[in-house]
């Protein structure tokens, strides 16, 4: 019998293990499929603090480099969001099967929906 190729989970699994790319692909889905980089760190970094992450930092600056330059292309690289930085976008591309995922981790994040606007 053939091993199961896991590479895709493993992958997705990896993708979802930071709290910050799930918010946002929690904002994504759930909010608005197009956002401002700048209304999505102020989204993250209210929810982080509300979650009071230990390590987290909840600085709206902090958290908008972070997104900028870490989670934001990560997503990207997995298209499951097109990140403009030239306009300061972040589109929502396609959730590629892990919608099942958010919904089962949302609750357990503390995720509300909750408009998020520019």
């Amino acid at each position: 019998m053939a091993e199961p190729n896991t590479s895709r989970l493993t992958e997705t699994l990896d993708l979802l293990t930071h709290p910050y790319r799930r918010y946002t692909l929690y904002c994504l889905t759930n909010e608005s499929k197009v956002i401002s980089v700048d209304s999505l760190a102020t989204a993250v970094a209210n929810w982080a603090e509300e979650q009071t992450r230990p390590g987290q930092n909840t600085d709206r600056n902090a958290v908008k480099t972070a997104l900028y330059h870490t989670h934001l292309p990560k997503l990207a690289d997995r298209g499951l969001v097109s990140f403009r930085s030239d306009t300061g976008t972040v589109e929502l591309r396609d959730t590629d099967g892990i919608d099942q995922f958010l919904a089962d981790t949302a609750p357990i994040d503390g995720y509300i929906q909750a408009a998020v606007g520019d």
